[in-house]
């Protein structure tokens, strides 16, 4: 009798549970002069303006993970599935490597690759390639030091997604 009470609360609980919120999700890894791994689920892109220029900023793993990449484009909509490089006229990436409270390095993206896969329903596919140049917290005079950055996510949009729903 026991049993099947809790087995019926269970099913009750499970069936009229509200559903899981969705969430983003990343993985990197860097190689060359600082070397980690992280994944998460701090994975989001929004829109920002500079000077009145619209910038779609996808962030990867901004808050308590051993490193993260930020991915920005001139855009006031989302990028069509495609490759995109790393340039002036494209996407730019940075590299942070450590946490804010025990920072590695910071790095700039100076070639490589987006590629985006999906994109809709508040959510944008992808992965990049990037190769960087920066300095490490050990070494701030040589700021010539390089580093790989690989990875994927799957970034959620945040509350600006209203606005770019409203561009297309």
């Amino acid at each position: 009798m026991y049993a099947r009470s809790v087995t019926l609360g269970l099913l009750f609980g499970v069936a009229f549970a509200p559903p899981i919120p969705s969430v983003g999700s990343y993985a990197l890894q860097s190689t060359g002069v600082v070397q980690l791994r992280a994944t998460g689920y701090e994975a989001q892109y929004g829109l920002v303006s500079t000077d009145g220029l619209p910038i779609l900023s996808v962030s990867l793993g901004a808050a308590d993970a051993p490193g993260a990449v930020h991915l920005s484009i001139a855009a006031d909509r989302l990028p069509s599935p495609g490759r995109y490089p790393i340039g002036s006229n494209s996407f730019h990436a940075s590299f942070m490597a450590g946490t804010a409270e025990h920072p590695l390095g910071w790095f700039h993206g100076e070639s490589g690759w987006v590629t985006i896969s999906a994109t809709g329903a508040g959510h944008m596919v992808g992965s990049f390639e990037v190769q960087a140049r920066g300095f490490t917290t050990q070494n701030q005079a040589d700021e010539n030091q390089v580093v790989t950055v690989r990875g994927s996510f799957d970034a959620e949009g945040d509350s600006t997604i209203a606005t770019i729903a409203s561009a297309k």
